[in-house]
């Protein structure tokens, strides 16, 4: 397996782990690492080596077939195709260049990174520090930081919590990881909304849990259906994330919230929260899930990627009382500490006025997005496919109707330049999803209204190509 320990796979990415996973094997291929006619690894073989689903691999193993990379010999495996250097360089690029309308990408883009108030924030702290700037802080983080997150960021919504509750991490999934192994052991339960970030179901299962989907609903989480699984297995963990949820964009009603608290209460079981865009609205300011929580039974993770910069690698948990020592102690095991020089110009950051002017003028912009792609679908988008539009966030979920792959109508959209994010990559087994995630993060204004209108006609010429098969009950998976 040492061709493959180049590989890198980014599990908090907003790009699906099986994209990542083929792009690294065409890169093996094109540099002659995989040699033509070469075996592949087996599929179960290659997961355990690279700590993802078999799924992963299996997609990611199809979609180099179908761009011509590999051959599947049918019990033999799967070999390298015997394909021209040039040729495929020439797909690679073509895959590459071809999309122009990025309704993939989550995270922020580098043009909006609040670049010149951490170049001012790092300058201080290494003008005051010195070398000290970069030594180890404790594990559960720089103090000021934790007493500044406290006083600014959750005082406002309504969370008081004593500092020592207080963690920082190194981004939000370092933080689902953490408490996973704080509160799961093997084979316990964790209920999930339905569809969900991929990144926690990684780290559920990294933990070997039992992992049980739960549907979301326009207004939060399916109570009925949550109830009855209830009376049939109590989670250890139920995962949510109760405003602008990734991938749907839907929120939790208050009266919801309120039910919820309750039921982690008469069950005792614990909610993990992770908040990424809550200061991201666009009609009413939401409250979250912890602000409710007079049980001590939410765990309260926010990261900072999608406010600030992906790459700043910083995050934190609020936990109930009495989860010290064993947050410290994962925490340390992790990676010792985040980095003390990054916690640092964030801490001079949050007491000062910028990360509020960041978040207004992010608002603005992001509000103006949100517009356009609303009106943009209300005018374009065939009356067969439902959405729902978001109070805030980053993220639109349209729903195809039943029966109708959106993985295949990816694979369509894509050579027409348009990128988005099929609905089997936020689900813990694949399966066929109707829907898909559309988001605003880095597409330009100027082209929002463009994209959606390809995307829309797109959508209508699947529908119609596919619309004797589906009225005869047939599989539209095999549709590329």
């Amino acid at each position: 397996m040492e061709k493959f320990v180049s590989i890198h796979l980014d599990k908090e990415a907003s790009k699906p782990l099986y994209l990542q996973l083929y792009q690294e094997l065409v890169r093996l291929i094109e540099n002659g690492f995989l040699e033509e006619n070469e075996k592949l690894p087996p599929i179960r073989k290659l997961a355990k080596y690279l700590g993802v689903n078999s799924i992963t691999v299996v997609n990611a193993y199809k979609l180099l077939e179908k761009e011509s990379y590999v051959k599947t010999k049918v019990g033999s495996g799967t070999y390298v195709s015997s394909i021209r250097k040039e040729e495929i360089r020439s797909k690679l690029t073509r895959i590459s260049q071809s999309v122009r309308y990025d309704f993939a990408t989550a995270s922020l883009s580098p043009d909006l990174f609040p670049v010149e108030e951490f170049k001012t924030a790092l300058i201080k702290v290494l003008d005051t520090e010195g070398g000290y700037a970069f030594d180890y802080v404790e594990s559960s983080g720089y103090r000021p930081l934790r007493e500044v997150i406290s006083k600014k960021l959750l005082h406002p919504l309504g969370i008081e919590t004593d500092v020592e509750n207080i963690y920082i991490v190194s981004g939000g999934q370092q933080g689902i990881e953490i408490i996973s192994k704080v509160l799961l052991d093997y084979q316990d339960t964790v209920y999930i909304e339905s569809p969900t970030y991929p990144g926690a179901i990684s780290a559920f299962k990294s933990r070997s849990a039992k992992i049980v989907e739960i549907p979301i609903r326009e207004d939060g989480i399916d109570i009925n259906e949550l109830k009855r699984k209830l009376k049939l297995k109590i989670p250890k963990l139920l995962y949510i994330m109760a405003n602008f949820q990734n991938p749907t964009g839907y929120s939790y009603s208050e009266d919801k919230k309120r039910e919820l608290s309750k039921l982690a209460e008469e069950y005792n079981f614990f909610i993990l929260e992770d908040d990424h865009t809550n200061e991201l609205y666009y009609l009413n300011k939401p409250i979250p899930l912890k602000t409710l929580d007079e049980s001590e039974r939410v765990f309260y993770l926010k990261s900072f990627s999608k406010l600030l910069m992906p790459g700043l690698r910083l995050g934190f948990i609020v936990s109930p009382k009495g989860y010290d020592t064993r947050i410290v102690e994962a925490k340390y095991l992790s990676d010792i500490s985040s980095s003390s020089l990054m916690q640092k110009a964030l801490n001079v950051i949050l007491n000062s006025d910028d990360f509020d002017r960041h978040i207004v003028k992010i608002r603005d912009i992001f509000l103006r997005r949100w517009k356009i792609i609303s009106d943009s679908l209300k005018k374009f988008m065939p009356r067969e496919v439902n959405f729902i539009l978001p109070g805030g966030g980053l993220y639109v979920w349209l729903t195809l109707p039943r029966g109708y792959d959106s993985k295949s109508l990816y694979y369509q959209t894509i050579n027409k330049g348009v990128a988005f994010i099929p609905g089997d990559v936020f689900l813990p087994e694949p399966r066929l999803s109707e829907g898909l995630r559309l988001s605003f993060a880095q597409i330009a204004e100027d082209k929002i209204e463009e994209g959606i209108k390809v995307l829309s006609d797109c959508i209508g010429d699947f529908l119609l190509k596919n619309q004797s098969r589906y009225a005869k009950g047939e599989d539209y998976r095999i549709l590329i």
